[in-house]
């Protein structure tokens, strides 16, 4: 994949120009400190396997990325339904770059501005504001050194992400007894009282079986949008929050790595199959599970790990992110889609349901490669 990197004169041999770890600094310190000093440069966040790079221009941050793929403007149209998968790929072949898509849905009237700016909100929940919960981050600042590879392009005011990350916190705060994470189901209660007309959409989609992000995903809402309405919701006793089933997470986990390193051996690739192996006990390892896995098989899972459903699901799905990113970069996309197409296609209804809600498979298949921003900076 393509893409622009600018570098300082002599920057490996220097070292970054700041680094340390949140907490003594917040995320919303160093955010600022860069804005404020009109500062060009990447600032680099790392928390385990989960990394961000948020690149800055004179203070304004401009682009972002991080260790798993961040979702394009486009691919967030497809997920609420504002756009078909077969559709895009009729458009594509006119229209191979975003800007010249979204233009040409535009002018068609097949989407409308509103519908941009609430994915925009998505793609900025999922990129930026979700930084502002990370805890035990390291990070480091390089400056003049800029970075515009597998991330997005952003063009909201700096100052502006700031006050918003930080009003996202003190609410989440809040609702962190009942929502400590977006893996969690919530069910109907039997109870017979009016449904505020501003939560009925949310409402409607409560199951049993789809948890916060799902539900963010299918009203097209985000994730913080959504979770605010289940928790007033609950407050109103119209909802109860359930755990995930544990144990079909980790049966589900188990189909999936034992599926991606049998496909990997049948595309006659042993090498990256037995480094998608290593890589998992080395993840595992690194952040408290007990799964490992040897020539192929899951040979101990997490079944005793003393860690909840919700952070199983977060740990599962961040490894799986990562690892689907760098096999979109590796493959064909008939091979990249195609290690987890087997898995799906033969699973019963309840594990296929969940391995599109966590991700693990994208029913849509791959979305065309975003462009990279090709531009060169100079140190602030």
């Amino acid at each position: 994949m393509s893409g622009a990197t600018t570098k300082r004169p002599g920057n490996d041999l220097l070292g970054p120009d700041l680094e340390g770890r949140l907490g003594a600094f917040t995320l919303s310190d160093l955010l600022q400190m860069i804005g404020y000093t009109h500062k060009t440069g990447t600032l680099t966040l790392i928390q385990g396997w989960n990394t961000r790079t948020i690149t800055f221009e004179r203070g304004r941050i401009t682009y972002v990325a991080a260790g798993s793929r961040l979702p394009t403007l486009i691919e967030l149209l497809v997920r609420a339904g504002r756009l078909s998968g077969r559709e895009l790929e009729q458009l594509q072949a006119e229209h191979p770059d975003e800007e010249s898509l979204l233009t040409h849905l535009l002018e068609r009237g097949r989407i409308v501005p509103e519908d941009i700016e609430r994915c925009r909100e998505q793609q900025l929940e999922v990129a930026i504001y979700t930084l502002f919960l990370w805890r035990n981050c390291q990070f480091t600042f390089r400056a003049g050194e800029c970075l515009y590879e597998d991330g997005i392009p952003v063009s909201v005011d700096s100052l502006q992400l700031v006050l918003e990350g930080t009003r996202r916190v003190d609410e989440w705060i809040q609702f962190s007894p009942v929502i400590p994470s977006v893996s969690v189901i919530f069910r109907r209660r039997k109870v017979e009282r009016p449904i505020p007309p501003e939560l009925d959409t949310i409402y409607q989609q409560v199951d049993g079986q789809r948890d916060v992000a799902t539900i963010a995903r299918e009203v097209g809402w985000t994730q913080f949008e959504t979770a605010r309405a289940l928790y007033r919701l609950y407050r109103l006793g119209l909802v109860e929050a359930v755990p995930p089933n544990r144990v079909k997470i980790i049966e589900l986990f188990t189909l999936a790595v034992e599926s991606i390193y049998l496909k990997l051996v049948l595309f006659d690739y042993p090498r990256v199959a037995l480094e998608f192996e290593q890589q998992l006990n080395r993840f595992a390892q690194q952040h408290g599970l007990r799964v490992r896995m040897a020539s192929g098989r899951v040979i101990k899972t997490d079944r005793e790990t003393p860690l909840s459903s919700t952070e199983l699901i977060d740990l599962y799905k961040l490894f799986i992110a990562i690892q689907n990113n760098k096999f979109h970069k590796l493959f064909d996309p008939v091979v990249a889609n195609g290690l987890m197409e087997g898995l799906y296609r033969h699973a019963d209804p309840e594990l296929q349901q969940m391995l599109r809600m966590y991700e693990f498979y994208e029913i849509e298949g791959l979305f065309p490669r975003r462009p990279t921003k090709a531009s060169t900076s100079s140190s602030g």
